[in-house]
């Protein structure tokens, strides 16, 4: 018999329908959420919202791709993929964002080198203004 090396992109666990969870939610490997969660995220995997399921927490993640609704903050490290059927409502900070046609996405995204943001902590204005170069 051969065992296979799960992936962080793997999905292994699901919140199925109907299932509500309050708290910090950490994890290793994939999740799919297709009930609701309302708290804290953290995980350097992917997670799945389905078309049912509902987020309301700060998200610390390597990729996430949404296909219900999100309220709250992400900050990927990877990606973050907003489906047509999906809603985004919050912050991203993420180096790469996809929305499919017929996605909603009301809130802010910052795109900016998230090593460099992560290493200095948050930077000033006149920091930032420095990094405009003229032409």
């Amino acid at each position: 018999m051969k065992f296979k090396k799960e992936s962080a992109d793997e999905i292994v666990s699901i919140l199925g329908d109907g299932v509500e969870f309050e708290g910090e939610l950490c994890f290793t490997h994939g999740v799919r959420v297709d009930g609701s969660i309302r708290g804290k995220i953290r995980a350097d995997a992917c997670l799945v919202v389905g078309p049912k399921g509902r987020i309301d927490a700060d998200v610390a993640i390597r990729r996430i791709a949404i296909h219900g609704e999100f309220h709250g903050t992400i900050h990927a490290s990877d990606r973050v993929e907003i489906l047509k059927e999906g809603k985004v409502y919050g912050e991203l900070y993420t180096p790469c964002l996809l929305i499919e046609a017929g996605a909603t996405f009301e809130g802010k995204c910052n795109m900016n080198d998230q090593k460099a943001a992560a290493a200095s902590g948050t930077r000033n204005l006149s920091e930032a203004a420095g990094d405009v170069k003229s032409i």
